[in-house]
């Protein structure tokens, strides 16, 4: 029975907790939006570098494919991510139009990173 309260009271701190989330991105511009969008991007970039980095070193045979076809794709990456955040010194951004810069380029690297087996 305990469980079961202790469960349900969890359950409302999360729903309550998400709801002022919500409220909280729903309030932001959209260029305050595009900036945390560009930050979560970067991030995702780190840790697959950290990653990547780790799991090559555990397997040098990787090396040739790490630094041929993976270190160049986050190259692209960094530069696409790179190119957004010099456009919003100039203009305000979206959301939207962060992703249709630099989404693609960092799920490739996601990708690449999967098919070599350093993430899942």
């Amino acid at each position: 029975m305990k469980r079961k309260v202790l469960v349900g009271l969890l359950a409302i701190v999360l729903l309550v907790g998400c709801a002022g989330l919500q409220a909280k991105w729903a309030a932001l511009t959209p260029d305050e939006k595009a900036r945390i969008v560009i930050s979560d991007l970067q991030g995702q970039l780190d840790n697959a570098f950290t990653q990547g980095k780790a799991y090559v070193a555990a397997k040098p045979e990787l090396q040739v494919k790490w630094k041929s076809n993976i270190i160049p794709a986050f190259d692209v990456a960094n530069k696409a991510l790179a190119s957004v955040i010099v456009v919003g010194k100039t203009k305000p951004l979206t959301p939207e139009f962060v992703y249709a810069q630099a989404q693609v380029q960092v799920t490739n690297v996601l990708n690449l990173l999967i098919q070599l087996g350093a993430i899942k």
